[in-house]
């Protein structure tokens, strides 16, 4: 009798270029330095300042630390835009997969969790490989991934389960 083990595979977490998250934390604190001439003005009120402030922080803060990444067992993958979206994907729903070597986020409308044209909805945080998917329902998915070895990693899990599923390579 043989005894069959789960696949269970996640990829490394992508976070947004640098730059861009050092934008997302140090935006918000520009507000800050007009807060002590709106204190110190009699006729000032400081409180829709603060408020602005406030939403920029709710907002901005956590997208800094925002990332995505693929977990895969021997059923499916899970797809995670952490702090947002999380989606199953069953090996069995898979109708296509385009495996890409390098992708701009410019591609599908900017950087972040986008809904491109297509219908496809995008977890682009950088430039990089990444793996494109569509399911028998029409949905479609892409996510950026952090090297080519992540890309083969991604490539040869779904072709162990999905042997039958021609995956497409760079157009």
């Amino acid at each position: 009798m043989s005894e069959t083990t789960a696949i269970v595979w996640t990829t490394q977490r992508v976070y947004p270029a640098l730059w861009l998250r050092a934008i997302m934390l140090l935006a918000p604190l520009s507000g800050l330095a007009f807060l002590p001439g709106e204190f110190a003005y009699p006729a000032g009120t400081p409180w829709p300042l603060l408020a602005v402030f406030l939403f920029m922080v709710i907002c901005m803060w956590p997208l800094a630390f925002a990332a995505h990444w693929i977990n895969g067992d021997s059923d499916g993958i899970t797809i995670r835009y952490w702090p947002l979206l999380s989606r199953r994907i069953e090996y069995e729903h898979l109708v296509s997969v385009d495996y890409r070597r390098r992708v701009s986020p410019w591609d599908f409308g900017g950087i972040g969790l986008r809904l491109a044209s297509g219908g496809i909805l995008a977890l682009v945080n950088r430039k990089g490989p990444g793996i494109g998917m569509r399911l028998a329902d029409g949905r479609a998915y892409f996510v950026i991934l952090r090297d080519q070895r992540e890309l083969q990693l991604v490539q040869e899990r779904i072709g162990q389960v999905r042997p039958d599923l021609e995956g497409h390579q760079d157009r």
